[in-house]
């Protein structure tokens, strides 16, 4: 079995840069893990799994967690469960990611406990979220939307928040020695961009799973990632 990671920065910071892959909320478990294992055969180096279709307690989605968990292992890549605290500590993912609306950080927090092997992911739009998550113990952020997102339905509403914001949200996490994944509307012609603000990785979701070459498109976005990742 792979080693675990550990909840520290330093073993956060030891598999950077992320290629973030968040994904598309489907029914079917075999049509996702054929899609998630093309993913990291390019390139992918971090999984979230993000399912709006069942709920927590949802047999479906347990199982979806479990599949995913054992394809993540086999390549040595963290598997991230989106909301559900209980549900990745219970089939042993490697950590979870809320929402500015989810479960606040503490509460996650008093959730996960001393578990050394959990990272605790926290999603913020600027600098005085992102100020709050570090303080109250976030190991990451995404950062976003930055560009209008397909996947996100508030995204396309006033509420993107560009390149500036991120640089300035990044900024303000580096003080606090946490990496930053930035996230809304990224595809392979604006990785640059977004890494070009320090930020530690990129998430994707469309660019990802819409593509008729997964493992091609993940594998062109890990290049990019790779390339322009400033230590």
């Amino acid at each position: 079995m792979p080693p675990t990671l550990q909840r520290s920065a330093h073993a956060v910071k030891s598999t950077l840069p992320w290629l973030y892959m968040v994904t598309p909320s489907i029914a079917s478990t075999d049509v996702l893990v054929d899609t998630v294992e093309k993913a990291l055969r390019g390139g992918v180096n971090i999984v979230q799994l993000r399912n709006k279709i069942f709920g927590a307690d949802s047999p479906e989605l347990k199982a979806m967690a479990v599949a995913l968990r054992e394809l993540t292992r086999s390549h040595n890549v963290p598997l991230i469960i989106n909301d559900h605290v209980a549900l990745a500590l219970d089939v042993g993912a490697d950590g979870a990611h809320i929402g500015q609306e989810d479960t606040a950080v503490e509460a996650a927090q008093a959730l996960i406990g001393t578990t050394p092997s959990f990272l605790l992911g926290v999603t913020v739009r600027d600098a005085i979220q992102a100020q709050a998550a570090c303080k109250a113990g976030a190991d990451y952020l995404g950062v976003g939307p930055v560009y209008a997102s397909s996947t996100k339905q508030n995204a396309n509403n006033g509420l993107v928040i560009g390149l500036d914001e991120l640089a300035s949200t990044v900024a303000m996490a580096s003080q606090f020695h946490v990496p930053v994944v930035a996230i809304g509307g990224i595809h392979v012609d604006r990785v640059e961009a977004c890494m070009s603000t320090k930020a530690a990785g990129v998430a994707v979701v469309a660019a990802l799973s819409s593509s008729s070459d997964v493992q091609g498109a993940a594998a062109a976005l890990a290049d990019k990632v790779r390339r322009h990742h400033t230590r």
